[in-house]
């Protein structure tokens, strides 16, 4: 027999050397007011540059220390939130957050966020008697700027109690114009001497209120304010009479300069008759659709109203214009142009039709329902290319506008694709960097008033932009310090400031790479010469 010898081997262990684990990565620092006060129960929000990146989130404590563990090499924003606070930064309004970078294995330890407390703003709203006005609404108003137009809006809100006390919390920095309005009615149904909206200490008139200067953290009180009465009107006419029962008529009536502070309106109509109430002296704008048989019928009607009723009122309803046309490219885009939209703009609200359209793959579009009225086109969003050129039948459009009052027409928009870019730096007075200031690039020449060709932007931390998909033109380049959003595309703005831009011409596909600007600090030219 055979015997088979098995052999045990029992192997030893043996210890390989081993990478340590890297060091754990962490994101510390402090929240603080702009007085230097720890704030705790703040959110500090570490947001990853990178798309795909991961980002962090932590709570400040009662001393206003915060801790990010575990945190992933990269580039990050950093940022807090608190309520009762905005965020205080250095640079331009509407500048991004200070921006911080991780390196594998080495910890940030000295993070130092700055939020500045928000304001409160309390009074009282009394009537001519000296009554409280119970439940009046009361707004902080701030001029601001909506596609290049100086506008008075409503900022912050709030209603008074039952002894006519409010209190407006939240309110940034900066200058503010109360407000306030509120209904003396009678069942529903508003007496001759309703109250008119007031504005602070008691005016009717935005060009007379008093402008109230709102620091970091104010608690600003005794904003008494005593609501004025105005006599309030109609506006009254007959409508087109009807081809069938089964027309469907719409009205309403809006403020020619838009809805911003409109002081409701109430509304009688019958078949024959209609009549708007309780309105109060200025200019108005009747719209309204009927529509029957599958038609569509529209009118835009301004009106005024002075000092008494208007009676008679015609509407002359026309028949709604269908906008047709083509978007075509020429050249090769940089980006897809996906998802594009024709937009129609009129000065006064749209409340009524269509205002866009999609535009379909083969190029063309259909805007239906069109009131008869003069528009801005636009389309978008057009990254790497702009709008060349807009022809209307058979002419080509001025500043982007057509005009539907006289019959519609073709449109064609040519959008162009040999855009450039703009590099520079900003400087202070001094010579130091301007860092995270608002850029703004402003067509002018041949394109003066083409707000759609702007360009816009903020210094990085060593006072350096890059502006890309520009147009070719002539333009001029501003760095702000402190400009309020959208103003630069207001001319008269601008106006005292041109002397301190850089005119720049880009051609097509243009790379212009060393513009120097020196900062423009808008409040230092506003104050008074000593």
């Amino acid at each position: 027999m055979m015997r088979i010898a098995l052999v045990l081997s029992i192997a030893t262990p043996v210890l390989l050397a081993q990478e340590p684990p890297p060091p754990r990565l962490s994101v510390a620092g402090i929240v603080i007011s702009s007085a230097g006060d720890p704030i705790r129960k703040a959110t500090v929000i570490l947001r990853a540059k990178d798309e795909a990146g991961i980002s962090y989130t932590a709570d400040s404590d009662a001393n206003g220390r915060f801790v990010i563990y575990d945190v992933q090499p990269g580039a990050y924003v950093v940022s807090a939130d608190r309520q009762g606070f905005m965020s205080d930064v250095d640079g331009a309004p509407g500048a991004p957050p200070p921006g911080l970078k991780v390196e594998a294995g080495q910890s940030v330890t000295d993070v130092k966020i700055k939020l500045a407390p928000l304001g409160v703003i309390t009074g009282r709203v009394l009537d001519d008697d000296g009554d409280p006005v119970r439940g009046a609404r009361v707004e902080a108003m701030a001029y601001t700027y909506q596609g290049g137009k100086k506008e008075l809006r409503s900022v912050a809100q709030a209603s008074a109690n039952d002894k006519g006390e409010f209190r407006l919390f939240g309110v940034d920095p900066g200058t503010f114009y109360l407000r306030a309005s509120g209904h003396n009615r009678s069942r529903g149904i508003p007496t001759l001497g309703s109250f008119a909206p007031t504005y602070f200490p008691s005016t009717t008139d935005a060009a007379h209120a008093a402008p109230i200067d709102v620091s970091s953290g104010a608690q600003l009180r005794g904003f008494d304010m005593r609501l004025r009465r105005e006599p309030h009107y109609s506006v009254r006419g007959k409508l087109p009479e009807a081809g069938h029962e089964g027309a469907e008529r719409m009205l309403q009536i809006v403020p020619r300069g838009g809805l911003e502070g409109h002081f409701p309106s109430s509304m009688r109509q019958d078949d024959e008759t209609f009549e708007f109430m309780d309105l109060l002296p200025g200019s108005y704008v009747v719209i309204g659709t009927v529509s029957e048989d599958g038609k569509t019928s529209v009118v835009r009607q301004p009106v005024e109203v002075v000092n008494a009723d208007v009676e008679g009122v015609t509407l002359n309803f026309l028949p709604a214009i269908e906008v047709t046309g083509s978007v075509r490219v020429e050249g090769t885009p940089h980006h897809p142009l996906d998802n594009l939209r024709v937009f129609l703009r009129g000065d006064v609200p749209m409340m009524m039709g269509q205002s866009s359209a999609e535009v379909k793959p083969d190029g063309s579009f259909v805007i239906p329902d069109v009131v008869p009225d003069v528009y801005e086109i636009t389309v978008g969003p057009t990254q790497g290319a702009y709008m060349k050129s807009i022809r209307f039948g058979d002419a080509e459009v001025q500043e982007g506008r057509i005009d539907l009052t006289q019959g519609s027409g073709a449109v064609t928009v040519l959008l162009g694709t040999d855009v450039g870019e703009l590099k520079g730096s900003v400087k202070k007075s001094n010579g130091d960097p301007a860092v995270r200031v608002r850029i703004t690039l402003i067509a002018y020449g041949a394109h003066l008033g083409r707000g759609d060709l702007s360009r816009s932007g903020f210094t990085d931390e060593q006072g350096k932009f890059h502006l890309r998909n520009v147009a070719p033109g002539e333009y001029k380049l501003f760095a702000w310090e402190d400009v309020p959003i959208d103003a630069p595309q207001d001319p008269e703005f601008r106006k005292p400031f041109e002397k301190q831009s850089v005119a720049v011409k880009m051609e097509p596909n243009g790379h212009q790479t060393a513009v120097e600007l020196t900062v423009i600090s808008v409040k230092a030219s506003q104050r008074p010469a000593q």
